[in-house]
């Protein structure tokens, strides 16, 4: 008896090599490394270290977005857990960036990077760059060059795939001279720069026999291509990430959002029947091919049941998100915007984080932590 008691106080204790622990964390999710940070003071480091980083399984990790307390007041930056528990597991202050970029717009995001713009108004100089929180590196882009092309809009979309490249590209989309009628533009060019040559480079549009395209909203890039919605057309268009091939996919609907789950592209179709709103879900199952297949679909009231009253008298909610691995939606509804998870497996829904009647931008955030040539760091 005595023997086990002091078994029980003097409890033998293994101790691994560092380089052994590192090889176990990296493994670990980056989730669970902000999680173990807290431990100690060694621990803090182990996790810490950008080889156990960059090799670590990464995953959705939240959203940023920015809210306006009042109309008339700055937006403030923020970032919400995907759990909607805990700290932000990432700064959105992006403390790292030199004071003059303190106060940035985000215009887009992807596969880790952040796509910025200076609310600087008096000075359009070094007014955009990218940026990677994970890594705190960063680039400002050299000024668009000016131009005699007349063009009514432009919107700005950012590509980077760490399995094609560890390059990125930004991608100014130009719009017909002509005022749109609707909130779609026919695009009839595009600016491109290139963080290998850290230059600008412009392209004609080729879809349509070089008459330019109507472009909606959202866009993805996947592959290292950069695929954007069409309204009215029952397609995808494509564009090679230095545009020099064109394309179109057929769909089976006009799409709205667009995103990779499991490693297959994904697109959401809405629809309004009555005074209640359907989503449906489809996955581009043979890429080559173009076959779409239907997912899922589901009805607001079937997803938020009697509690479809607390959203107000419009059940209307907009898509925000696809989880890479797992059958989640993220969405947000309501006056208050409110971030919520549709698991489509269990047909459940889970309260997030209320963004706020006034927030902007909400981006799903995926940390990466790979290598690449940067103005900081």
């Amino acid at each position: 008896m005595e023997a086990r008691c002091t078994s029980r106080k003097n409890p033998r204790v293994v101790t691994l090599p560092d380089e052994l622990v590192a090889e176990i964390l990296a493994r670990v999710p980056f989730r669970s490394l902000c999680q173990l940070r807290c431990v100690s003071q060694s621990w803090r480091s182990l996790c810490s270290d950008p080889a156990v980083l960059r090799r670590c399984p990464q995953t959705l990790a939240g959203f940023f977005f920015r809210t306006r307390p009042h109309r008339r007041s700055r937006s403030v930056r923020q970032f919400v857990n995907a759990s909607g528990r805990g700290p932000p597991m990432v700064n959105p202050s992006l403390s790292f960036m030199p004071p003059v970029y303190s106060r940035a717009s985000f215009l887009d995001s992807c596969n880790g990077l952040l796509l910025c713009r200076r609310d600087d108004i008096q000075s359009q100089v070094d007014a955009y760059f990218v940026c990677n929180p994970a890594t705190e590196n960063w680039m400002v882009l050299p000024d668009l060059q000016v131009t005699k092309r007349r063009f009514s809009f432009r919107a700005f979309r950012l590509g980077f795939d760490p399995a094609v490249s560890s390059h990125f590209r930004v991608f100014v989309l130009e719009s017909d001279p002509r005022p749109p009628k609707t909130w779609d533009h026919l695009m009839t060019g595009v600016e491109i720069f290139s963080s290998e040559t850290r230059a600008w480079s412009y392209r004609q549009s080729e879809w349509d026999g070089g008459n330019g395209a109507v472009v909606g909203w959202d866009s993805l890039f996947f592959n290292g291509i950069l695929h954007l919605t069409s309204p009215g057309s029952s397609s995808l268009l494509t564009m090679d990430m230095d545009g020099r091939a064109w394309g179109r996919i057929l769909t089976p609907h006009d799409f709205d959002f667009m995103g990779v789950s499991q490693g297959r592209l994904h697109a959401v179709h809405r629809t309004k029947n009555g005074g209640d709103e359907c989503i449906s879900i489809w996955v581009l199952e043979d890429y080559a091919g173009q076959q779409w297949t239907l997912k899922h679909a589901v009805t607001a009231m079937q997803m938020f049941g009697a509690r479809i009253r607390s959203f107000g008298n419009s059940c209307t909610f907009i898509v925000r998100a696809l989880h890479p691995e797992h059958g989640l939606i993220f969405l947000t509804a309501g006056r208050l915007r409110s971030l919520l998870a549709y698991d489509m497996d269990k047909k459940e829904v889970r309260f997030i984080w209320n963004l706020g009647e006034n927030h902007i931008f909400a981006q799903a955030y995926v940390p990466c932590f790979s290598d690449w040539l940067s103005d900081g760091r």
